[in-house]
């Protein structure tokens, strides 16, 4: 069996050789949706809520909070389609466009031109730094203070556009993540994201997840009237869009995403080898690391993982790379996070000290050898180590899995 994968701007080609036929793991496709259209069908049916644009009265204030560089969310195309439906009841100087930027460095002007177009002009624009211009709106039911961006309080309505996927501990992005960690004062984020220790933190539970929990209660402090957020298919288009009562809307978005990116498997297999998807998810190894999260659902303990990611920018984020480099294990990396507890960053070097702990991974990329062992990895130039591996721990009849698109498909587990 061989396979063409995708990596970096091309491919590489993976022969299997003539052992037993591997699995195949792809996300089920989604129908290709004109984002005019799909808007226009969200709006005119909103989940939880009625007509949104009945929310607003002459003279209203309006904060729009939207994701900022770092997320595929084509707000470009989705603020002008809702500003379309409110600009009769609104004027545009009493709208203020927050870009939710969580703990990230600022988007730059031309990040911000990408993001926003000509409404740039038009909105007063804000890119949110969590250690300023924000206050307290309460305390969770965990004792979190709550903060928040000023504007926030300023405003008379609240919207949130943003993308549903998976998430690593939250369970899903979108929704209430824009409010927290995305307009959240540092101390709110950092007190948030320390609940990650909690075994039901964890990527795609929602229901009894006390992270997303305190995300949600946060959002309902702020009072987030109203979000319109996206699923994208596994090459950026819009598949679905729905708008709504934040919590309701939200369900309906996750349900789709389910339905398409969960797939199921029986039996965890000895050997998965799965590519990022090629340029952007594997443009660095901190992005690319999410295909490997995926992956690993689906390997048994033990197991060997071949992870394809060109990481043509290297590493990618400071905090992973300063959190490897000062263990000389993956056992002193969660002694790191046991001392100085949730930095956003280190979250992924914790996750890959756990993968590297019950399974051995090889990566295929761009980035020297030393590199990759000094992050608990081992180079890997072709599949051959790999299965060699592979077959020295299992016998020659070794349990493969393909993931061609690792970023989007996440595999869970069939119920005896």
């Amino acid at each position: 069996m061989s396979f063409d994968l995708a990596y970096g701007r091309g491919i590489v080609s993976i022969d299997l050789g003539n052992g037993p036929p591997a699995d195949v793991l792809e996300p089920r496709p989604m129908s290709q949706v004109p984002l005019e259209r799909a808007f226009d069908d969200a709006w005119s049916r909103p989940f939880g809520m009625g007509d949104p644009a009945d929310l607003f009265e002459c003279g209203d204030r309006l904060t729009i909070v939207v994701n900022d560089h770092t997320r595929p969310t084509p707000t470009r195309d989705i603020l002008p389609l809702l500003w379309e439906r409110i600009e009769g009841c609104i004027d545009s100087d009493d709208v203020t466009v927050l870009v939710a930027t969580g703990t990230h460095r600022a988007s730059t002007d031309d990040e911000l031109e990408g993001l926003l177009g000509d409404l740039r002009r038009r909105f007063r624009v804000i890119v949110h730094d969590c250690d300023r211009d924000v206050v307290e709106i309460g305390v969770s039911a965990r004792g979190t203070p709550i903060t928040v961006h000023r504007s926030i309080i300023d405003a008379d309505r609240v919207a949130s556009i943003g993308r549903i996927g998976m998430h690593y501990y939250a369970g899903y992005s979108g929704g209430r993540k824009n409010i927290l960690p995305g307009i959240a004062g540092r101390g709110t984020i950092e007190s948030n994201h320390a609940l990650m220790s909690d075994e039901r933190s964890t990527a795609c539970v929602y229901e009894g997840n006390p992270l997303n929990e305190e995300m949600v209660e946060a959002a309902r402090m702020a009072g987030l009237d109203f979000i319109v957020d996206v699923v994208l298919d596994g090459d950026g288009r819009v598949a679905k869009v729905v708008v709504g009562e934040p919590e309701a809307a939200h369900a309906v978005g996750r349900a789709f995403w389910d339905e398409h990116s969960q797939r199921p498997f029986d039996t965890p297999y000895d050997v998965v080898i799965a590519s990022a998807g090629g340029h952007p998810k594997d443009i660095n190894l901190y992005q690319a690391y999410k295909a490997q999260y995926n992956a690993m659902q689906a390997l048994r303990d033990g197991g060997v993982l071949f992870l394809i990611a060109a990481c043509e920018d290297g590493i990618g984020q400071s905090v992973f790379t300063d959190w490897i480099e000062r263990s000389d294990s993956p056992e002193d990396v969660l002694s790191l996070y046991e001392r100085e507890g949730f930095v956003l960053g280190g979250h992924k070097a914790v996750f890959l000290a756990q993968d590297v702990q019950r399974a051995t991974v090889f990566l295929r990329s761009g980035l020297g050898d030393a590199t990759v062992r000094r992050f608990f990895m081992e180079p890997a130039p072709d599949v051959g180590t790999v299965l060699d591996t592979a077959r020295s721990r299992f016998g020659s009849d070794v349990r493969i899995l393909v993931i061609p698109h690792a970023c989007d498909t996440f595999p869970v587990r069939r119920e005896a």
